[in-house]
């Protein structure tokens, strides 16, 4: 048996029988996942849990307020004739609020999660979905304030602000929750281990009724009659 390459294929030549194969049956290559595949699958289900949804919920408020109140986007100290803690009072009141968009879309996504499925591309639109509602309100709420701002400009600062505010938790939530869910998937893996692990040292004996009767480790037994 002897076998010739060709641009063709490969050429077998057996018993005076000749055979031809494709290249493709002799090249071996992984397929490539591509962005439309990434965007479909699905997310996984710890992002849309109520109990993660909460914690995610509360940790974007006081990321907001801890960023919003050091960083004083739109030099918004100024907007106020008031004191250091009323200004702190007011500009927390207004980013409480605007956490309310927050607040409405993730109840949204989780009662829409129990009857649909959500990929990638949903939950990435979802997320731009409460960005933009959130540099709406705020845009808003700082022309109703400062009434001298540029419209376009306060929107762009708007958004660049809300990006930070949310897609850094956001981002930190999703480490942390993959976190967890691996450790709680691996704590799994060693009880079902160790539960079958003692299922294969010990001998269990039924009676007529199917009732356990007697367990004996298979070290211990001698003999069986």
């Amino acid at each position: 048996m002897r076998g010739k390459k060709s641009n063709k294929g490969v050429k077998i030549i057996c018993q005076g029988r000749n055979f031809r194969l494709k290249k493709s049956i002799f090249a071996h290559s992984e397929p490539k996942k591509t962005k439309m595949e990434w965007l479909n699958r699905k997310v996984p289900a710890y992002l849309h849990e109520k109990n993660n949804l909460i914690r995610l919920v509360i940790f974007t408020a006081l990321f907001a307020l801890v960023f919003i109140n050091i960083y004083k986007p739109f030099s918004s100290e100024n907007w106020y004739n008031v004191t250091r803690f009323m200004c702190f009072v007011y500009s927390s009141l207004i980013i409480l609020t605007g956490v309310l968009v927050v607040v409405i879309s993730r109840i949204i996504m989780y009662h829409y999660a129990r009857k649909h499925t959500i990929n990638n591309g949903k939950y990435a639109l979802w997320i731009l979905a409460e960005i933009f509602f959130m540099s709406l309100f705020y845009t808003i709420d700082t022309l109703s304030i400062n009434t001298g701002r540029d419209v376009w400009k306060t929107f762009q600062d708007s958004t660049t602000n809300t990006s930070l505010v949310l897609l850094l938790p956001y981002f930190i939530s999703i480490l942390y929750f993959s976190w967890q869910e691996k450790e709680r998937q691996l704590q799994l893996l060693g009880e079902n281990q160790a539960e079958s692990h003692h299922k294969s040292t010990v001998l269990s004996f039924y009676d007529e009724k199917k009732e356990l009767r007697l367990s004996v480790m298979r070290s211990n037994l001698l003999y069986i009659e």
